[in-house]
């Protein structure tokens, strides 16, 4: 996990653009093809996803058999026990929703570093032991990622994008479209300054903006707006698009 990891830490470092697959089925053949294409990184949702902590290590296994992709995944609240359980099950990446205040980000950050780095996480590596693996890994942790996506959170971005251990803050704009009065995927002009916003926060603390999009056209756009770490496709939109699009072909 350690080279791995910080190939991915130098790439973002360096404002490399990653575009990633999101993973709302617990599907290892979709999670291999995922990392096979080429995406950057790969992610789990168990928040609004089906992906249990049962499913983690076969996932995580199946999107390193295919590819290099940086293992993500994002927990279902900002709870210490979930994020370390991710840490625990080797995943390089974790996403944490509904973050609204310095506390909370403050929190999920101690959930991730051990005491030598000031945190409260406790010694548990779980993945480490399943693959005759275990090593020193007090001085390492996975990126973190907070989700900005409500009134409170908006409000707050600016302090914490400036939360030490924050490696970068995550829009989900359809919950942030129901806190300036729109409707998810019908943004309107405060969606769209409040997208910005965040941008620029995460710019002025020198953390990675980040950002869910539904599609690659959605991705592009968001590139060019300054995002960098991007989700271009879900696994079960695009299998249901690629589905339409062939049946529509073979009964044309």
């Amino acid at each position: 996990m350690t080279e791995a990891l910080e190939t991915h830490r130098a790439r973002l470092a360096a404002g490399e653009i990653y575009n990633g697959l999101w993973m709302m089925s617990t599907s290892q053949e979709l999670a291999k093809i995922g990392s096979a294409a080429g995406y950057d990184y790969v992610c789990l949702d168990m928040q609004h996803g089906f992906t249990r902590p049962t499913d983690v290590l076969r996932l995580t296994d199946a999107i390193r058999a295919s590819g290099s992709a940086l293992v993500t995944a994002r927990v279902s609240a900002n709870r210490f026990t979930e994020i370390g359980m991710l840490a625990d099950a080797g995943v390089e990446a974790v996403i944490v929703p509904l973050v609204s205040t310095v506390a909370e980000a403050e929190a999920a950050v101690s959930a991730l570093d051990y005491p030598s780095r000031g945190g409260d996480r406790s010694w548990g590596p779980t993945a480490e032991l399943m693959h005759n693996a275990v090593q020193d890994t007090r001085d390492e942790r996975p990126l973190l990622f907070v989700m900005i996506e409500n009134k409170e959170g908006l409000a707050n971005v600016e302090k914490i994008c400036e939360v030490h251990g924050i490696d970068g803050v995550y829009v989900g704009p359809a919950d942030l479209a129901f806190a300036v009065d729109a409707l998810p995927g019908q943004p309107n002009d405060a969606h769209a300054e409040a997208v910005a916003r965040i941008r620029t926060a995460a710019d002025a603390a020198g953390v990675i903006p980040g950002i869910h999009c539904g599609n690659g056209a959605e991705a592009k756009t968001r590139k060019e707006q300054g995002f960098r770490f991007i989700t271009s496709a879900g696994d079960i939109g695009a299998a249901g698009r690629a589905f339409r699009e062939d049946l529509a072909a073979a009964r044309g």
